[in-house]
Order: structure tokens, then sequence, then C-alpha cells
């Protein structure tokens, strides 16, 4: 009943209820998108995922991240850390990032900084009647080894809890009742 309603709405079925999260694993490829509605302006959304220096209120797995500039580039390194059943251990991941205003954020993996072999992550935002819809998506290359066989699905299970707990705190600060501090 709900989709049938969204359609006639002309949003995406999943707007009033869970965001859409799918994660999957090709070889050592790890790939992830999340989409959700939220009822709030672009701007406002625009705010909070723009704001890279602080950007562990969204992803629950970064502990710290730095932002600076190189040759026109703005540079996201995000310390994080990872746990997957009782071992932890840290992950370094560094992305130049490229904006088109308030439309999308593009970062790409560089690999020399990072503990990916490759990656590229994008958040797109668009307008929808009642809010603005948000998507995020990722590739990941980890260089770092990852057990065959349960490894790929114990991580699979952690990036899509991630994603869950990212799509929440998200709701959170766009929805907060005190202006966001970008």
């Amino acid at each position: 009943m709900v989709a049938l309603w969204a359609a006639t709405q002309g949003m995406p079925a999943y707007a009033h209820g869970a965001p859409k999260i799918a994660v999957s694993v090709r070889g050592d490829h790890y790939h992830m998108s999340l989409n959700l509605i939220l009822h709030a302006s672009l701007e406002r959304v625009w705010h909070v995922i723009a704001d890279y220096a602080d950007i562990k209120r969204l992803n629950p797995a970064v502990k710290s991240s730095t932002v600076s500039r190189r040759d026109g580039i703005t540079l996201l390194r995000m310390h994080i850390r990872s746990c997957v059943l009782f071992i932890c251990f840290p992950v370094t991941q560094t992305e130049a990032m490229t904006t088109d205003r308030d439309r999308w954020v593009r970062g790409i993996i560089i690999p020399r900084l990072s503990s990916f072999r490759s990656g590229v992550s994008r958040w797109r935002l668009r307008t929808v009647p009642g809010g603005t819809e948000a998507h995020f998506g990722a590739s990941l290359t980890p260089s770092f080894y990852i057990p065959p066989v349960i490894g790929p699905w114990l991580i699979r299970r952690k990036l899509r809890a991630e994603m869950d707990e990212t799509a929440s705190r998200l709701k959170a600060w766009v929805y907060a009742k005190t202006p966001y501090k970008a």
C-alpha cells in the first residue's frame, strides 16, 4: 500500500519507510549503496553531508578526520577503527573530494595514503516532493588481507550495519531542531 501511494506521489517506495541499503562483494571489491528520503530542504541535507571535518557525526567507524587542500582539491583523511567480531584494526582512508555545489560530493581514494588499493564514494542529492532524496554509493578495494569464505560475509554484514547507522545519524542531524553548525 505504501509503495502504491509513493508511486502515485512520484516518490520512491522507501520514502516513508526504512532506508534502502545494499552491500555486495565481488572478489575483493566491496560495493554499498544507501537511499533515503529526508523531509528537509536540499540545503539542510547538504550542510550535514559536506561537513568533512566532522564526518564522524555520520559514520560510526570514523574516529577522526582532517581536511586539507592541495592543488585546488580538498583532501579528506579519515582514521577508522574497524572491528569484525573481536578483532579490531586501524584503517586510513584519504580521498580527493570534489563537489557540484549542493547536488553531489565525490571522493576518490588516494591509494598511497590509504589502506585501500582503490575506491570511490559519492553522495548525490535531489529535491523530490516533500523533501530531499539522498543517495550514497561507494566501491572499495582493501589493500589488507580479508580471509576468504567467512571474511567477506562478516565485512558485508558490518558495512550494512554501518550504512544503517549512517542513515539514522543523517536523519538525526537533518531533523535536529537547532541549526546545524557547518
